[in-house]
Protein backbone atom coordinates (compact mmCIF):
# COMPACT_ATOMS: atom_id res chain seq x y z
CA UNK A 1 0.00 0.00 0.00
CA UNK A 2 2.89 2.50 1.09
CA UNK A 3 4.99 2.04 -2.65
CA UNK A 4 1.21 2.65 -4.13
CA UNK A 5 0.93 5.84 -2.43
CA UNK A 6 4.56 6.83 -3.15
CA UNK A 7 4.36 6.23 -6.66
CA UNK A 8 1.27 8.36 -6.82
CA UNK A 9 2.57 10.93 -4.94
CA UNK A 10 6.17 10.65 -7.53
CA UNK A 11 4.16 10.63 -10.63
CA UNK A 12 2.16 14.09 -9.65
CA UNK A 13 5.04 15.58 -7.87
CA UNK A 14 6.57 15.36 -12.01
CA UNK A 15 3.70 16.11 -13.64
CA UNK A 16 3.46 19.59 -11.37
CA UNK A 17 7.72 20.08 -12.33
CA UNK A 18 6.82 19.71 -15.79
CA UNK A 19 4.19 22.24 -15.83
CA UNK A 20 5.95 24.36 -13.63
CA UNK A 21 9.61 24.46 -14.82
CA UNK A 22 8.99 23.94 -18.47
CA UNK A 23 7.49 26.77 -20.17
CA UNK A 24 4.78 25.18 -22.87
CA UNK A 25 6.45 27.67 -25.58
CA UNK A 26 9.96 26.38 -25.27
CA UNK A 27 8.81 22.53 -26.22
CA UNK A 28 5.85 22.60 -27.43
CA UNK A 29 3.12 24.68 -30.03
CA UNK A 30 0.05 24.42 -30.64
CA UNK A 31 -3.04 24.16 -29.12
CA UNK A 32 -1.60 23.06 -25.94
CA UNK A 33 -3.26 24.09 -22.78
CA UNK A 34 -6.75 21.77 -22.78
CA UNK A 35 -4.67 18.71 -23.23
CA UNK A 36 -4.86 16.06 -20.44
CA UNK A 37 -1.96 15.78 -17.96
CA UNK A 38 -0.97 12.54 -18.60
CA UNK A 39 -0.91 13.00 -22.39
CA UNK A 40 0.91 16.45 -22.03
CA UNK A 41 3.77 14.05 -20.07
CA UNK A 42 4.20 12.12 -22.37
CA UNK A 43 4.85 14.94 -25.18
CA UNK A 44 7.39 16.31 -23.03
CA UNK A 45 8.68 12.99 -22.83
CA UNK A 46 9.26 12.38 -26.57
CA UNK A 47 10.87 16.02 -26.48
CA UNK A 48 12.91 15.38 -24.45
CA UNK A 49 13.73 11.57 -26.22
CA UNK A 50 14.71 13.92 -29.19
CA UNK A 51 15.16 17.23 -28.76
CA UNK A 52 13.43 18.84 -30.68
CA UNK A 53 9.83 21.10 -30.35
CA UNK A 54 6.29 18.82 -30.70
CA UNK A 55 3.79 20.59 -32.71
CA UNK A 56 0.61 20.15 -32.13
CA UNK A 57 -1.30 21.00 -35.38
CA UNK A 58 -4.19 23.17 -35.41
CA UNK A 59 -6.68 20.70 -35.47
CA UNK A 60 -4.89 18.06 -33.44
CA UNK A 61 -5.98 19.44 -29.91
CA UNK A 62 -8.58 19.18 -27.68
CA UNK A 63 -11.92 19.84 -29.08
CA UNK A 64 -15.09 20.96 -27.44
CA UNK A 65 -16.93 18.39 -29.28
CA UNK A 66 -17.01 15.27 -31.20
CA UNK A 67 -16.50 15.04 -34.90
CA UNK A 68 -19.85 13.82 -36.91
CA UNK A 69 -18.28 11.72 -39.55
CA UNK A 70 -16.49 10.02 -36.95
CA UNK A 71 -18.51 10.21 -34.40
CA UNK A 72 -17.12 6.82 -32.34
CA UNK A 73 -13.38 7.62 -33.35
CA UNK A 74 -11.25 7.88 -29.93
CA UNK A 75 -9.67 11.16 -31.07
CA UNK A 76 -12.78 12.76 -31.86
CA UNK A 77 -14.81 11.66 -29.52
CA UNK A 78 -13.60 14.87 -27.64
CA UNK A 79 -12.38 12.31 -24.46
CA UNK A 80 -11.16 14.67 -21.93
CA UNK A 81 -8.54 15.68 -24.74
CA UNK A 82 -6.54 12.56 -24.36
CA UNK A 83 -5.12 12.55 -28.17
CA UNK A 84 -3.25 15.00 -29.93
CA UNK A 85 -1.63 15.19 -34.22
CA UNK A 86 1.79 16.03 -33.45
CA UNK A 87 4.49 16.59 -35.46
CA UNK A 88 8.43 16.43 -34.34
CA UNK A 89 10.46 18.45 -37.35
CA UNK A 90 13.35 16.45 -38.15
CA UNK A 91 11.88 12.82 -36.76
CA UNK A 92 10.28 10.85 -39.30
CA UNK A 93 6.69 9.65 -38.67
CA UNK A 94 7.70 5.92 -37.87
CA UNK A 95 10.39 6.45 -35.82
CA UNK A 96 7.71 8.67 -33.71
CA UNK A 97 5.46 5.84 -33.76
CA UNK A 98 7.90 3.71 -32.71
CA UNK A 99 8.98 5.62 -30.06
CA UNK A 100 5.22 6.02 -28.53
CA UNK A 101 4.98 2.06 -28.76
CA UNK A 102 7.83 1.27 -26.75
CA UNK A 103 7.57 4.29 -23.83
CA UNK A 104 3.79 5.00 -23.73
CA UNK A 105 1.44 2.50 -25.62
CA UNK A 106 -2.19 3.59 -26.34
CA UNK A 107 -3.37 4.51 -30.17
CA UNK A 108 -0.84 5.64 -32.59
CA UNK A 109 -1.18 5.85 -36.40
CA UNK A 110 -0.70 8.49 -39.83
CA UNK A 111 -3.21 8.80 -42.40
CA UNK A 112 -2.61 9.31 -46.44
CA UNK A 113 -1.57 12.44 -47.65
CA UNK A 114 -0.63 14.03 -43.71
CA UNK A 115 2.41 14.91 -42.30
CA UNK A 116 1.46 14.37 -38.69
CA UNK A 117 1.12 11.73 -36.29
CA UNK A 118 -1.92 10.35 -34.00
CA UNK A 119 -1.63 9.78 -30.73
CA UNK A 120 -3.16 9.58 -27.74
CA UNK A 121 -3.02 7.78 -24.12
CA UNK A 122 -6.21 5.64 -25.16
CA UNK A 123 -6.57 1.13 -25.56
CA UNK A 124 -3.33 0.04 -27.09
CA UNK A 125 -3.87 -0.02 -31.22
CA UNK A 126 -1.44 1.49 -33.79
CA UNK A 127 -2.98 1.92 -37.74
CA UNK A 128 -1.88 3.20 -40.96
CA UNK A 129 -4.11 4.52 -43.78
CA UNK A 130 -2.46 4.74 -47.40
CA UNK A 131 -3.40 6.41 -50.28
CA UNK A 132 -4.23 5.08 -53.98
CA UNK A 133 -4.99 1.28 -54.32
CA UNK A 134 -3.44 0.01 -50.83
CA UNK A 135 -6.07 -0.50 -48.67
CA UNK A 136 -6.35 0.97 -45.05
CA UNK A 137 -4.09 -1.55 -42.79
CA UNK A 138 -4.97 -1.61 -39.22
CA UNK A 139 -2.51 -4.12 -37.07
CA UNK A 140 -2.09 -5.06 -33.18
CA UNK A 141 -5.86 -3.89 -31.65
Amino acid sequence: MRKIIVLLVVGLISAAFIGSQARAGDWVSGPYAGLHPRLKANLYKLHRAFGRPVRITPGGGCRARGNKRAPKSWHRRAVGCKAADIIVPGISRRTILKWWANHVGGGRGFYCGQRFVHVDIGPNRTWSWYCGSRRTRIARR
